[in-house]
């Protein structure tokens, strides 16, 4: 039974022809957002807020509002992540029904190549 094999491919770059500015900007905010940069900013803005004396609830409302935008930036890429892991899987898949159809090839060849030398001691 042949089973019918798409042809291969890269997934990073089915990947870089789809992406849209949008969620390269997305990713590039998810990277800073979990770098030790991004941590220590925020820690230097809120001692500042607090030194300086500023409303509360203000800082708050801001931060709130930055973690909703955040999260939904990050949604954004770990939902282009398991896409990125289907796609891979998918090419994984493909290889290994590549290697099951080369595997079996070469086992026919194996049993043409025992079955000749077969008849070639008979016939001696």
């Amino acid at each position: 039974m042949k089973t019918t094999i798409n042809k291969p491919f890269n997934v990073s770059e089915r990947l870089d022809k789809t992406r849209t500015w949008f969620e390269i900007l997305a990713d590039k905010i998810s990277e800073w957002c979990g770098s030790w940069s991004f941590l220590l900013i925020h820690v230097i803005w809120f001692v500042w807020w607090f030194i300086a004396k500023y409303e509360i609830n203000t800082l708050t409302m801001v931060v709130s509002l930055e973690a909703i935008i955040l999260m939904a930036i990050l949604l954004m890429t770990q939902n282009r992540a398991a896409g990125r892991d289907d796609l891979r899987d998918e090419a994984d898949y493909q290889a290994d029904i590549h290697s099951e159809q080369m595997i079996n090839e070469i086992k026919d060849i194996i049993v043409s190549i025992k079955s000749d030398v077969e008849e070639l001691k008979n016939k001696e």
